[in-house]
């Protein structure tokens, strides 16, 4: 197999693999390098794909913080897992997630309400299952102190029951 002839076939891989969604550089170099590709094919491909605007790391991580807060309501320290995993430099996330507050602030109120109509919950919450809502929205990537907000909020909604019908 000539050289030109590598290239191309990596570059076939590639496309393929980014014609189902978008991807990360590092994600293409990993499938080209697990593939069987040399280095030297895998950054010719990767060169051409970046110069073609097929590959863009930081469209793709503004695209996937997006899509992460709004479609699975994840909070900033799963997002930023997410995308360290995907390659993406820590610089570029930070940055990223810095600007997304408010968006991250509906994601924890939506979590908790789909959580809450799950498990057949409704404010006032007892104790354990406050306990178990804050276990939910940490491992989601959401900070203490917005858990707390939100849990104070869910708990404020609450229906009040008047006093003369206890």
């Amino acid at each position: 197999m000539t050289p030109g002839q590598a290239r191309k076939d990596a570059l076939t891989v590639a496309l393929n693999y980014l014609s189902s969604r978008p991807r990360s550089v590092f994600e293409v170099r990993t499938k080209l390098k697990d593939k069987g590709f040399e280095a030297v094919e895998i950054n010719g491909v990767v060169s051409r794909l970046i110069e073609a605007g097929y590959l863009d790391d930081e469209k793709f991580a503004v695209s996937l913080v997006e899509s992460r807060l709004r479609f699975k309501n994840w909070g900033p320290a799963k997002i930023a897992r997410d995308l360290e995993k995907k390659g993406i430099p820590k610089e570029t996330i930070a940055r990223l997630l810095s600007g997304a507050t408010v968006a991250s602030n509906t994601a924890a109120r939506e979590a908790a309400r789909k959580w809450l109509k799950k498990n057949r919950l409704s404010p006032p919450l007892e104790r354990k299952d406050t306990e178990r809502a804050f276990r939910f929205l940490s491992s989601r990537g959401f900070p203490p102190s917005l858990i707390f907000e939100v849990i104070r909020e869910m708990s404020r909604d609450a229906p009040q029951v008047p006093s003369d019908e206890l």
